[in-house]
């Protein structure tokens, strides 16, 4: 059995990858740095994606291991309306060379989210080794506030997201300041808007964090915005 591999999940709508440069390049740029034999054309790549996943809604996993073998599989996508966060501490992210990259090595994060499901909690919600928000369980998070966007910096040791990045990039097509820092999880509970991002549902807004919920955005949510940006891009 092979234990050291990369792996991305893309979401396929009907046949359409949702976001794959994103994903492809993130997965070119790991097998680059990590000396993984990866000869995959964009087209190849999205060739094989979408083949296994030509109807619904579907997440579909390409593995690339040490060997240069490629795995597929796929599973339904079902997408959640909102969600709740339990912090876990008992994981904790740490920057590290391996930290930039989507490795097969998650049991970490399977444990976060199962100590989030067994207290009725949908995600997990975690931090570095000093304290500060790094991600979830299985997504980047971000919060907004007073128009500014904000989201934990590379080095608490989250994952570069392919949602992560192509937010970054709009927001600066549309002039929004995007924060990447340390903060606490006060900042979160204060902010006008809270939400995570991932292939499972793009963007999904965060309800509650422990025990407390957080505000109902007044008016049209950033993250809508957000949103039908992607689906412009996907299906336009």
């Amino acid at each position: 059995m092979e234990r050291f591999g990369i792996f991305e999940t893309v979401r396929v709508e009907n046949g359409k990858p949702v976001l794959i440069d994103y994903h492809y390049r993130r997965m070119e740029r790991s097998s680059r740095l990590l000396n993984l034999p990866f000869s995959l054309s964009l087209k190849e790549f999205r060739n094989r994606i979408t083949e296994y996943a030509k109807n619904g809604i579907k997440l579909v996993r390409l593995t690339l291991f040490k060997s240069g073998k490629i795995e597929l599989e796929t599973r339904e996508c079902i997408k959640r309306g909102s969600v709740s966060l339990l912090p876990v501490y008992s994981v904790k992210r740490c920057l590290s060379t391996l930290s930039y990259h989507k490795t097969i090595d998650i049991m970490d994060s399977l444990y976060a989210l199962k100590e989030a499901k067994r207290k009725g909690f949908d995600e997990a919600l975690l931090f570095n080794d000093t304290g500060f928000i790094s991600e979830t369980a299985f997504a980047n998070i971000f919060f907004f506030r007073d128009g500014i966007l904000f989201t934990p910096s590379l080095k608490t040791g989250c994952l570069p997201g392919t949602r992560r990045e192509f937010i970054k990039d709009v927001c600066r097509d549309m002039g929004v300041p995007v924060v990447e820092g340390f903060f606490e999880i006060k900042e979160l509970l204060s902010a006008d808007e809270v939400f995570i991002t991932s292939a499972r549902e793009d963007i999904c807004p965060v309800r509650e964090i422990g025990p407390y919920p957080l505000k109902e955005v007044k008016g049209k949510p950033f993250y809508v915005r957000l949103k039908t940006v992607i689906e412009e891009v996907t299906f336009g």
